[in-house]
Order: C-alpha cells, then sequence, then structure tokens
C-alpha cells in the first residue's frame, strides 16, 4: 500500500506539503511542486483514506439515506422491491453529484441522529417517517434533510419532502376500474399505514363522483402478518366472491392474494378483476402480470437528491413540497364487464 510518506520521499518534500495538496490545501505549494506531487499520486496508484479526508475537511461527503423498517409489516420492509428500486436511482443521483452514499435502517429517530453525527453526513434522505418522528428529527438536526414518502399532514421548516401523488394515483385506479364497468369493488390495505390511506382517499373520491355513496363498506383492512392474511383470505371468500374487482395497496399484497386466491378457487380475471399500487416486479412478473399504479423511482430519486444537494450548496428551494407524478399502467389482471 502507497502511503504519503513514499509520495513524499518520491518528491522530496515533507509528508504536510503532500497532505496539503491531497486535501486541497495547496495555498503554501508551488504550482510546479503540487503538480509534480499530482503526478506521482497517479503514478504510484495512491488510495486516499475516506476517513481521513473527513477528519481534515468539514464535509464528509456523504449522504445518509435511511430506510423504513416497519415492525407493524416486516414482510413488506423484507421483500420491498420498489425500496429497491429507489436505493439504486439514488446511488446513481448522489454520485453524479459528487457524493457518496451510506444506507442504513431505522427503527427509531435517535438511532438516525446517532448514525448521523458517527459519519458527519452532510445531508439525509430518510423514508417513511411519521409527522411525529420528521418534527423530533428536524428539532435535533441542524443540516439538509429531505423526506421520501412521509406523507406529512402540515409542512416543517427547514425540511423538504419527496412523494409520488398518492391521492391522483388513488383516484386514476378507481376511475379506471369503473370506466371497464366495475362497481363492486373492495379496497385491501394494512389500515394503519399513512400512504394506503392516502391511497384510499383518491380511490373513494372516484368512486363517490360515479355517485356510489357507502364506500365506507369498500374498504377492507387485511393484517401486516402474512400468515393471518393469507388466512383472511379464505375467511373473507364468501365477501370477496361478491366483488367484481380487488383494489390492493401494494403489489406484493395484490401478486400474494392472486396465488391464493386461484388456490381457493377464485381466478384472475376471468372470476375477479385484481389491480394494485407501486408497479415494481412484483406486478410485471405475477401470473397474470398485474395492472398497477406507476411510480417514476428515477424522477423521485433524482428530484430528492437534487434538492438535497441545493440545501448542502446553500440554495434556496423553489418549493419544499415535491410531487411526481403517478399513471396506470394496464395489463392482463383486469376483465371488462
Amino acid at each position: 500500500m502507497v502511503r504519503i510518506k513514499d509520495i513524499a520521499e518520491r518528491a522530496g518534500v515533507s509528508t504536510t506539503t503532500v497532505s496539503n495538496v491531497i486535501h486541497h490545501k495547496e495555498g503554501k505549494v508551488s504550482p510546479v511542486v503540487a503538480d509534480r506531487i499530482r503526478r506521482l499520486i497517479d503514478e504510484m496508484g495512491y488510495i486516499p483514506s475516506l476517513s481521513a479526508q473527513m477528519l481534515a475537511r468539514d464535509s464528509s461527503h456523504i449522504i445518509g439515506v435511511v430506510l423504513d423498517y416497519s415492525p407493524r409489516d416486516t414482510f413488506q420492509s423484507r421483500h420491498n422491491l420498489l425500496a429497491a428500486g429507489m436505493i439504486g436511482y439514488l446511488e446513481e443521483a448522489i454520485h453524479s453529484e459528487g457524493y457518496y452514499m451510506m444506507l442504513f435502517t431505522r427503527r427509531s429517530v435517535e438511532e438516525i441522529l446517532q448514525e448521523s453525527r458517527a459519519w458527519n453526513f452532510d445531508g439525509l434522505i430518510v423514508f417513511g417517517l411519521s409527522q411525529q418522528e420528521a418534527e423530533a428529527l428536524q428539532a435535533s438536526y441542524e443540516k439538509p434533510l429531505v423526506l421520501i414518502d412521509s406523507c406529512l399532514d402540515r409542512s416543517i421548516p427547514n425540511v423538504c419532502q419527496v412523494s409520488s401523488d398518492e391521492v391522483g394515483g388513488g383516484y386514476q385506479i378507481g376511475s379506471y376500474l369503473l370506466s371497464r364497468g366495475h362497481r363492486r369493488i373492495l379496497f385491501l390495505s394494512v389500515g394503519d399505514q399513512e400512504i394506503d390511506l392516502l391511497h384510499w382517499d383518491g380511490f373513494r373520491q372516484a368512486m363517490e363522483e360515479a355517485g356510489i355513496r357507502n364506500t365506507d363498506a369498500m374498504c377492507l383492512p387485511i393484517s401486516g402478518d402474512r400468515e393471518q392474511r393469507l388466512k383472511q383470505y379464505e375467511e373473507k371468500l364468501p365477501l370477496l366472491r361478491e366483488q367484481t374487482a380487488l383494489c390492493f395497496s401494494s403489489d406484493c399484497y395484490a401478486s400474494e392474494a392472486v396465488n391464493r386466491l386461484q388456490a381457493l378457487g377464485l381466478r384472475t380475471p376471468e372470476d375477479i378483476s385484481v389491480v394494485c399500487f407501486d408497479d415494481a416486479a412484483y406486478a410485471r412478473t405475477a401470473w397474470p402480470a398485474l395492472t398497477a399504479v406507476h411510480q417514476c423511482l428515477d424522477e423521485k430519486a433524482q428530484a430528492a437528491v437534487r434538492a438535497l444537494a441545493d440545501m448542502v450548496s446553500g440554495v434556496e428551494l423553489e418549493s419544499r413540497d415535491l410531487k411526481t407524478a403517478t399513471c396506470v399502467v394496464e395489463r392482463d389482471s383486469v376483465r371488462e364487464l
């Protein structure tokens, strides 16, 4: 391994001079000497220590990305392909801005603060905080903070939130089912999740505009526990047979349900149509492939990283509440009546 001392000996300068060039503190180093040191760094294959760079400057050039690990629904937390896709797009966007990404999961605001202080992040991108959690984090975190899919009911000073148009997506999928002749529809979701509630608001609006009044009867809460959820489908089979379509709050729930209902003698789409939200790999690889509300993950990741980079640079944001569009992707899981 090449050391700073090795470069200094070859260049005929002190280790302090080499260190100043590496850390871009060249005020007292002549241009000729600085060029010679940079050439030797390339020739000798010196790789600077990231931890040393962090100690040498105020900026770590690291962006912390914090995923939600929800004890309410461990199946979704561990098998969330939407989050996996977002991680890839975030890493690309963060790298293009000249930063490194450090990913970790959180179970509390205190854990986020501990990691942030330990690594001296330049800023944080955090998924899925509640209003209370977001306000608690902002009160103790002094650097730029961007929240993704947090569904805040009121804005928080100096915090940018990025989310898909969840209410609009719910309205779109409800309108789509109505346009295909469906009116006996159940909306199935883990009822205490904020995004699901926004989906339901849009879905219910579409139903009410179509003249359907008893919309509360169209919402069926399902368990966050997979085994209990599968049992529910069997117990609720008579109710499900009365419907023409089911709308699931997540494509992983929908894919799972299609398989379970098939085993119970309820085929998709011959006996019952199925639609869902997210449009991750579960929707595309299910059989039949599922009609779904699509999120543009690339657009959402770029918006979050661009906002954070501007905040780190001291640029005033035009908006701190950024919405990305959704659309219905039609596949094979819906039968027209």
